[in-house]
C-alpha cells in the first residue's frame, strides 16, 4: 500500500486537488507561462490550498453529496472569478454565455476528478471526463497561443 493511499481521504482529496489546480490554472489562466506565477503567487497559493481544503471538508466531513457540490461549485464560481477576479468572460455580455459553460467545465474538473479519483469512481466517470480534459486542453491551448502572458 503506498503512502498517499494510507492518507485519509480528506488528504488524499486535498493533495490531488492542489496538483490539480496549478495544472488547471496555470495552463487556463497563465497560458504555461512562469510569469504567471511571478505576478499572482501568493495569491494563487491561496486558491491552490483552500479550494481543495474546503471541497474536501463538504466532500468528507461533512459528507455533501455530488448534486450539493455542484451548487459549492457555482458559489465558488461566483466568488472567486465574478467578484474576486472579475473575470471579463463572467462580467461582460455576451462573452458570459460562453464564459459560464466553460467555467462550469474548468471548476467541474477541480471539484470532481479528485473525488472520483479517492473515491475509485474514474472508470464510472470516464466518457464526462474525456469531454472535460478535452475543453481544459482546448482552453490551455488557446490559452498559450493567444495570450503573451501577465
Amino acid at each position: 500500500m503506498t503512502l498517499f493511499k494510507r492518507l485519509p481521504e480528506l488528504w488524499q482529496y486535498v493533495l490531488l486537488g492542489v496538483v490539480l489546480w496549478i495544472v488547471v490554472d496555470w495552463g487556463t489562466a497563465g497560458g504555461f507561462r512562469i510569469a504567471y506565477f511571478q505576478k499572482y503567487g501568493p495569491t494563487l497559493l491561496l486558491f491552490y490550498v483552500g479550494y481543495p481544503l474546503v471541497f474536501s471538508i463538504l466532500a468528507f466531513r461533512l459528507r455533501w453529496s455530488e448534486r450539493r457540490l455542484f451548487g459549492a461549485t457555482l458559489v465558488a464560481i461566483l466568488l472567486i472569478e465574478v467578484l474576486f477576479v472579475g473575470n471579463p468572460l463572467l462580467t461582460t455580455f455576451p462573452a458570459l454565455l460562453a464564459g459560464i459553460q466553460l467555467a462550469v467545465a474548468i471548476y467541474a474538473t477541480l471539484t470532481y476528478f479528485p473525488l472520483w479519483f479517492v473515491r475509485g469512481e474514474l472508470g464510472r466517470h470516464r466518457r464526462l471526463i474525456a469531454v472535460l480534459i478535452l475543453v481544459e486542453l482546448i482552453i490551455m491551448t488557446l490559452t498559450t497561443i493567444g495570450n503573451p502572458g501577465p
